[in-house]
């Protein structure tokens, strides 16, 4: 590609992407009223810093934080506007100097797995939902050269959001036992595969029996149903969980799903002193003021737990955030973190010893409201859902 001067755009042609022009009161509003197709020129020269790579997108996966994003609620607010999706895979079509010494090259097929909203100052708006990303070189990653791009966009969210969970945070040992809440989707699917190459017993969470099956061919060790089939409402499940355990209960629960009834009778499955993993909330999104207002001022609806059962079996309760954790400690512990997460994970994958991601739909970007409203109703997904882009012309 011929090399642009002063102010000019990047001789590369016009694209769409996908903008969060404000926040919404909820997902649904969110989805509904403040994103937009737009069109997308492909970044001025002037505005690109040396570390920086182009992306021309490929695929990009989106997720029920995607949703929450837009509606100002989550603990990582994005400056407006910007672009949804912070993992993507994609072809690099122009590397600054100093990313050039790093080794990337135009042509490389790259992944980015922290990219977009969830980074910080000017990349937030180059999500993946977008003919075109920003990203530092340094935050890109390896992919396996035979997995398929919506495979590779796929893998970032879950697979950093496990490694934390179950490495960093429980150290999930051979032979302990785990209850997986959400089990079938974009963080359950990893989380089975992770704890059972770590050697764990894995118990499967679902709320429909029909996904037995597909829970078991992951490699689930017991799959437990925790909701009445006819109501759908949540059953009790602390029995199910003692009689696959020996009566002992589980040592680590990963809840990604939330919601005071699940927890607590999660609670109720635990062995002494076991660990309980605070993965996410996706039963109660609500937790904070729509719009991207009141932050700071506490939740008007938010999870309660009982600190009396968390006292009389000895539980650890343990927060997991995976992003968060590079940055809100010293630069040297995030560095150590980081290094870790990439070496087992390129390890997992380039090794054949963990599988591509489950991918459950595509859609093209000019569907990108319905692909995100999946993500609200992630329980009916087996698996991740990928938002593609237009071919560039």
């Amino acid at each position: 590609m011929a090399e642009p001067v002063g102010g000019e755009r990047l001789r590369l042609p016009a694209g769409l992407h996908a903008v969060v022009k404000e926040y919404g009161m909820n997902q649904g509003d969110a989805i509904k009223r403040c994103i937009e197709l737009m069109p997308q020129l492909p970044p001025l020269l002037s505005e690109l810093l040396d570390g920086d790579v182009v992306i021309a997108i490929e695929a990009a996966e989106v997720v029920w934080t995607d949703t929450v994003m837009a509606t100002g609620q989550y603990q990582h607010q994005p400056r407006l506007p910007f672009t949804p999706s912070s993992t993507f895979a994609g072809i690099v079509v122009w590397v600054s100097q100093m990313a050039k010494k790093q080794g990337i090259v135009e042509g490389q097929r790259v992944m980015s797995m922290t990219g977009g909203p969830r980074s910080s100052g000017r990349y937030q708006r180059w999500g993946g939902c977008a003919n075109y990303a920003v990203a530092r070189a340094s935050e890109l990653r390896r992919v396996p050269p035979h997995w398929s791009a919506s495979e590779m966009a796929s893998l970032g969210y879950g697979m950093d959001t496990v490694h934390y969970c179950l490495v960093e945070r429980a150290g999930l040992c051979a032979g302990e036992h785990i209850l997986i809440h959400g089990a079938s989707g974009g963080v359950g699917i990893p989380a089975v595969r992770v704890a059972k190459l770590l050697g764990a017993t894995v118990i499967a969470a679902t709320r429909k029996s029909i996904k037995r099956d597909f829970l078991l061919s992951l490699g689930a060790d017991h799959v437990v149903c925790i909701a009445d089939e006819d109501t759908g409402q949540l059953r009790p499940f602390r029995d199910d969980v003692k009689a696959l355990t020996g009566g002992r209960g589980v040592d680590v629960v990963y809840d990604g799903v939330g919601g005071d009834d699940v927890s607590v009778e999660s609670m109720r499955c635990c062995a002494f002193g076991a660990k309980f993993l605070i993965v996410g909330w996706a039963a109660t999104p609500n937790v904070a003021a729509g719009g991207g207002k009141d932050r700071g001022r506490g939740a008007p609806n938010p999870n309660r737990i009982p600190t009396n059962l968390i006292m009389m079996k000895g539980l650890r309760i343990i927060g997991c955030p995976a992003v968060i954790a590079l940055t809100a400690q010293s630069a040297e512990k995030g560095r150590e973190i980081l290094s870790r997460r990439i070496r087992d994970i390129e390890d997992w994958t380039f090794s054949g010893k963990l599988p591509p991601p489950v991918v459950a739909r595509s859609f093209p970007l000019s569907e990108v409201k319905a692909a995100l409203s999946t993500r609200v109703e992630s329980g009916s997904e087996l698996g991740s859902t990928v938002v593609i882009p237009p071919p560039l012309l």
